[in-house]
């Protein structure tokens, strides 16, 4: 099972806010406007993207994720990105991650373990992924896309292939399959920007204490680690915005 320590952070991370998605704007709008927002440079500072849907698959990958809180609620998120930013054009930005459902038009999965690069437009629908967040960290962006490139040409410390198979198993409800974070086996994508980020010497996930990286506990560095990352003294600290809209309607009886 999958064990995670508490931050010792006393309040949530001041540089880690809401910031609201108009009506009009889709999530990659939103996205592009928030990195404006953040006005950091790439050369020093990289960007990934934690979206959640609202349809079944995602209600099954947000519960899996609800034994990394105290609270045992759902996560908001359903999936990790890394976001590609091209230099001169922002319609040319791009999310690097590692979806369940592979592309039927896309090179054969074993040949770029998993790792799909899609425009940012795919994940516009505001209507399906309702909750959109954007996490800066202080690694250049080339030293990101060049670990990616060598991650989707090795199996090896993460088989992504294994983790689809095993996440969609367990979303199917597919023989009896446990929850894959209790057996230590990440979320695709997460575990992806987990291992590429650990080639860059920065650890997105302190605290856990197996290799089930998932968004949620993305989300969970962002918004309470930053005091493991001020102790390093060497760094600076994750930063970024987000926007909730859906959450389950869980009542409590007292």
């Amino acid at each position: 099972m999958a064990h995670a320590r508490n931050s010792s952070a006393k309040d949530k991370n001041p540089d880690f806010v809401p910031l609201k998605r108009t009506k009009q704007e889709g999530n990659d709008a939103w996205v592009l406007r928030a990195i404006q927002k953040l006005d950091l440079d790439p050369k020093a500072w990289s960007f990934i993207a934690l979206f959640g849907a609202i349809d079944i698959l995602a209600f099954r990958l947000r519960v899996a994720q609800s034994h990394l809180r105290n609270d045992l609620l759902p996560s908001y998120w359903s999936e990790a990105a890394f976001i590609n930013l091209a230099p001169r054009s922002a319609a040319k930005t791009t999310a690097i991650h590692v979806p369940l459902f592979q592309p039927e038009q896309a090179e054969f999965a074993t040949k770029r373990n998993g790792v799909v690069e899609q425009p940012l437009s795919h994940f516009a629908d505001a209507a399906h992924w309702e909750n959109v967040c954007v996490i800066a960290l202080p690694v250049p962006q080339q030293t990101i896309r060049e670990s990616i490139e060598r991650f989707k040409h090795s199996r090896s410390p993460v088989d992504s292939l294994e983790h689809i198979l095993r996440w969609l198993a367990y979303a199917w409800g597919a023989d009896r399959t446990p929850n894959p974070i209790h057996e230590g086996i990440g979320m695709p994508g997460a575990s992806m920007l987990e291992a590429v980020y650990n080639t860059a010497q920065f650890d997105v996930t302190p605290g856990l204490e197996s290799r089930a990286a998932c968004p949620e506990y993305l989300w969970i560095m962002a918004k309470y680690w930053y005091p493991y990352y001020q102790q390093l003294g060497t760094q600076q600290t994750p930063r970024g915005f987000f926007h909730i809209q859906h959450s389950y309607d869980i009542k409590e009886t007292r």
